[in-house]
């Protein structure tokens, strides 16, 4: 066995301990077949794709990290805050991406906040198409793109509350056809958010997100991208799909 075989058995088992340590739930591998994920056929050497941590989001050379806090994202050059979310946002997760395809490296955020009607429904004569789309307490589950316009950080694209909550995400290129996809475990309001129901895949429509598949479901804790020697995207997931 070379070391390069060595390493990225490492970094496999280094992955697969880390999702382990979350609770004693089943690894399952899928891979995407035509319009859907589908459980792998084997387990091949895989190791987890790269995560970025850093970036230049406004183009001036320099670069930026992104640090999730207390609920609370930043983006930061060095001891600098640039930017930070406003303190009734609770957010629960915080990446570095390019959702919208734009060559320009954004920061996604997953996360709550009060429940807002559409705008539009004030003038609308039958108003209120949303309004089941938040929890008991009045929380409504958002994803929002935070990037550089205009000469300063803010929001370039902000979903509506979401039908079903997405309670963890990543991306990767799972269909090969070199853009990302967002992939993310979805569960249901009034229910644990450590618990997604749906393993759900989304693509950028140039608007917004579309909805590739839905599935596997059952009852899961993460998910992890993960990628094969020959460049294969690939979802790892922790949990229990139903049969």
């Amino acid at each position: 066995m070379d070391k390069s075989t060595k390493s990225l058995r490492g970094l496999l088992i280094s992955s697969v301990l880390a999702l382990s340590l979350v609770a004693p739930a089943r690894l399952s591998l899928f891979t995407w077949t035509q319009s859907s994920l589908t459980p792998a056929l084997h387990f091949p050497l895989i190791q987890p794709t790269t995560t970025i941590t850093e970036a230049d989001l406004d183009t001036d050379g320099w670069t930026e990290q992104v640090i999730l806090q207390d609920g609370i994202a930043y983006i930061r050059r060095g001891v600098v805050t640039l930017w930070s979310s406003p303190p009734e946002w609770q957010v629960t997760q915080a990446k570095i991406t390019d959702l919208n395809l734009d060559g320009q490296p954004e920061v996604a955020l997953l996360l709550w906040r009060d429940f807002a009607p559409w705008p539009i429904d004030a003038f609308l004569a039958h108003p209120g198409r949303i309004q089941g789309f938040h929890d008991k307490h009045g929380q409504s589950c958002h994803l929002i793109l935070i990037g550089w316009r205009r000469q300063a950080f803010g929001e370039i694209w902000a979903g509506s509350a979401l039908v079903d909550p997405l309670f963890s995400f990543t991306t990767a290129d799972l269909n090969s056809d070199g853009r990302d996809e967002l992939i993310a475990l979805e569960g249901h309001y009034d229910e644990p958010r450590e618990m997604g129901r749906a393993v759900t895949v989304w693509e950028w429509n140039g608007f917004g997100f579309s909805l590739l598949s839905r599935g596997p479901e059952g009852s899961f804790r993460s998910l992890l991208a993960v990628r094969t020697p020959n460049n294969i995207d690939l979802l790892l997931v922790q949990g229990n799909p139903w049969r």
